[in-house]
């Protein structure tokens, strides 16, 4: 049984901020690296952006110490990604908070309280990157489940083996990352019952997420998306590429 969905290939840190991260492909498509780094926002400060030679955006001129951390942590996995891959640039833009990818490539920007996640892959691919982490919580799970499941995908996540609340943090996940894969193509919000589980494989950690609604002529009712699934400690991921 296949248990994890990506394939490190390197780990290094960047400590006291950077405790920990590794960097590889994901599992199921090679094509997309991914970089996942545990940081401890206790040990933010302003001077980091300057350390990772990243731009300090005027967005973040007003924002928290919290928000400015997980962005710069996001940023640094972004960057870490872009150089391994010989990009023309390292750096992510950001244009009315939708992420702006360096010309040729595609990715998607996930995080936590302590985790930042990322994944790019070339244009040339022809993939549609979205990934999510999601910290367990499983009151809040059980408490919001009718706002992104249906009664019949809450009948489905029921007959897993996986804990009830961890199935639903895991289609809540889903449905962010599929939101995050199309959104290049739909530019515009869509809700959670736009698309509903209808197959998990617990062996393979997959999922398939089928739309309920067109969302654009090449986006039809009925069109499935694949993904798949793995937990971390205390958070799941999920990705569809």
């Amino acid at each position: 049984m296949t248990t994890t969905l990506h394939c490190p290939t390197h780990t290094f840190d960047a400590p006291p901020f950077i405790l920990r991260a590794e960097s590889g492909s994901i599992r199921h498509l090679p094509a997309l690296t991914y970089c996942l780094v545990e940081y401890d926002r206790a040990h933010y400060s302003d001077a980091l952006f300057q350390r990772f030679s990243q731009p300090f955006p005027d967005a973040l001129n007003n924002a928290v110490a919290k928000r400015r951390a997980e962005y710069l942590a996001s940023r640094y996995c972004g960057q870490v990604l872009l150089a391994q891959a010989q990009a023309n640039s390292t750096i992510i833009g950001t244009h009315e908070r939708v992420p702006q990818w360096p010309a040729g490539w595609r990715g998607s920007i996930s995080h936590s309280d302590k985790y930042a996640l990322v994944v790019i892959a070339p244009e040339s691919a022809g993939l549609m990157p979205g990934i999510d982490i999601e910290q367990w919580q499983p009151e809040v799970m059980l408490e919001t489940a009718d706002m992104f499941a249906s009664s019949d995908e809450q009948q489905l996540l029921s007959s897993l083996s996986l804990p009830y609340p961890q199935a639903l943090l895991t289609l809540f996940s889903a449905k962010e990352s599929l939101y995050k894969s199309q959104w290049p193509e739909v530019r515009r919000y869509f809700d959670f019952q736009a698309a509903k589980v209808t197959h998990v494989d617990e062996a393979e950690q997959r999922f398939t997420l089928t739309l309920t609604e067109t969302l654009t002529p090449k986006l039809k009712c009925g069109t499935a998306f694949s993904g798949s699934y793995m937990f971390l400690n205390d958070a799941v991921i999920t990705c569809i590429g």
